[in-house]
């Protein structure tokens, strides 16, 4: 049976701007980088969870399969984030396979290695538990918008992906180039595909998005209004 447990992870971390330059340092020698080539895995699903990984370089897709044989993204991971469970449980397993969007190195961090930093590079150990402290407020912000409309999460998802990965085009406009299908992003709002298309058009005729197939232009401060709209 698939186990339908989501898939952990953690975005946004500011890691390098929280950690002392020291015990980064220390960090990079403990947990030196691994390199994964597009399209290679990083890990699969079902494989013991050994170690979580940071990414340094790139981007991952977090996919589970779907009943009929093809994958669903769950998230997409880049420079900084976390993902993995290697300090859930003690012989816990993967959920779902990682898979390299682009070229990647990770720093892949085993128990032992956290314990080695804790001696090491405290500032590292204070910073990560702050970023997941700062995961459970994040949780909390979801659950409040569990019941937005699909095209308020929808807008939500692309201003997350807009901030990180996007380029400022000037005059109120970012580019944003995610490889993401209207399938991929209806697996991360959730939603249906059928959704997903409705609310894409919907913000086309908003005149706040243009583009199609991954490749997008934004009108971020429309998006930031459609993604503020919480149900009543």
């Amino acid at each position: 049976m698939a186990d339908l447990r989501p898939a952990w992870h953690v975005a946004g971390t500011g890691l390098v701007e929280r950690v002392p330059p020291d015990d980064m340092r220390t960090f990079m020698q403990v947990c030196p980088e691994r390199p994964f080539a597009r399209g290679g895995y990083v890990f699969h699903a079902g494989d013991p969870a050994s170690h979580l990984h940071v990414v340094a370089k790139g981007r991952v897709k977090l996919v589970a399969p779907t009943a009929d044989g093809r994958e669903r993204i769950l998230a997409v991971c880049g420079p900084g984030d976390f993902f993995g469970e290697a300090f859930v449980d003690d012989g816990d397993s993967y959920r779902v396979d990682a898979v390299a969007l682009t070229d990647v190195a990770t720093c892949p961090m085993s128990r032992e290695d956290y314990r080695r930093l804790s001696l090491h590079a405290p500032g590292f150990v204070l910073a990560f538990t702050q970023i997941l402290a700062g995961k459970l407020f994040g949780c909390r912000d979801q659950l409040a918008r569990i019941e937005a409309p699909i095209r308020t999460r929808l807008a939500t998802l692309l201003l997350d992906q807009v901030q990180r990965y996007g380029r400022d085009e000037g005059n109120g406009w970012w580019a944003l180039d995610t490889e993401l299908r209207h399938d991929d992003l209806a697996g991360m709002v959730p939603a249906t595909r059928v959704s997903v298309t409705s609310a894409i058009a919907s913000l086309r005729a908003d005149g706040i998005l243009e583009g199609t197939r991954g490749r997008y232009r934004l009108h971020v401060e429309g998006i930031e209004a459609v993604a503020e709209e919480l149900p009543d």
